[in-house]
């Protein structure tokens, strides 16, 4: 009897799968006869051979220019540590600087004679202890100090780079010539004097420096009050009297 033709498999719906005729089973390898040694796939020891490596560059640091910049390193660590151990014993400490325009100097110039030969006066020597203060913020110009009469101090005032800066220097100036007034009162003994400073400044288009700061320091003010220039800021409000240049009240 004759077999009807294969059909070529049909599209099924909904994604089915067509039918195809089942193949045969394969049959299992036969079994290995027991105690037959097993076949290895390779040899025992067998080992692939090696592919050839490419050659890599040298690490930074064997490299020439990375052992030179190790080296230049090494000397640089070298020359700041070593005269840290070895030397700095003998230097002078450095000056502290609290002002921003120059600070005061710490150390004390020769003693102020007369040409006379005379002895310095109180004027003589508070001037003198005045300026070293004073230092780069202005010029001590003229002081007055008559026997139990007040105390006054004129200096000229040191332009800077710009009005607010040169509104500094006078701030600083009143601080530091308060300082003096008050060593040299505590070096001389006795009451604390009444003492009035007078700052004067060119202004632009004036022909001559004209007074922008006048102030006045009662006996308890001079006696009690700290002149520290970190409190520069406050120099004209520590006064109990004070006429300021509107040029000045910034």
């Amino acid at each position: 009897m004759e077999q009807p033709p294969e059909q070529p498999p049909q599209p099924q719906p909904w994604g089915g799968q067509p039918w195809r005729r089942p193949e045969p089973p394969q049959e299992p390898p036969p079994p290995r006869p027991w105690g037959a040694p097993a076949t290895p796939r390779e040899p025992w020891g067998h080992r692939p051979p090696e592919q050839p490596k490419e050659p890599q560059p040298p690490p930074w640091y064997r490299h020439p220019v990375g052992m030179a910049l190790i080296g230049a390193a090494v000397v640089i660590v070298l020359a700041l540590v070593v005269p840290s151990f070895l030397g700095g014993k003998n230097e002078p400490a450095p000056t502290v600087t609290t002002g921003a325009f120059g600070g005061p100097t710490t150390t004390r110039g020769p003693a102020a004679t007369t040409t006379g030969g005379q002895p310095p006066t109180v004027a003589d020597q508070l001037r003198q202890a005045a300026q070293t203060e004073l230092g780069g913020a202005g010029e001590v110009t003229s002081v007055t100090a008559p026997p139990g009469g007040p105390i006054t101090v004129t200096w000229g005032i040191k332009q800077a780079g710009s009005q607010g800066l040169t509104e500094n220097n006078a701030r600083f100036g009143v601080m530091r010539i308060m300082r003096a007034v008050q060593k040299t009162q505590l070096a001389a003994g006795g009451a604390a004097p009444t003492v009035r400073l007078v700052g004067q400044y060119q202004l632009a288009g004036a022909a001559a420096p004209v007074t922008v700061v006048r102030l006045r320091f009662d006996p308890t003010t001079v006696e009690r009050g700290d002149f520290d220039d970190r409190r520069y800021l406050e120099a004209f409000d520590m006064a109990d009297a004070a006429v300021i240049h509107p040029a000045f009240r910034g």
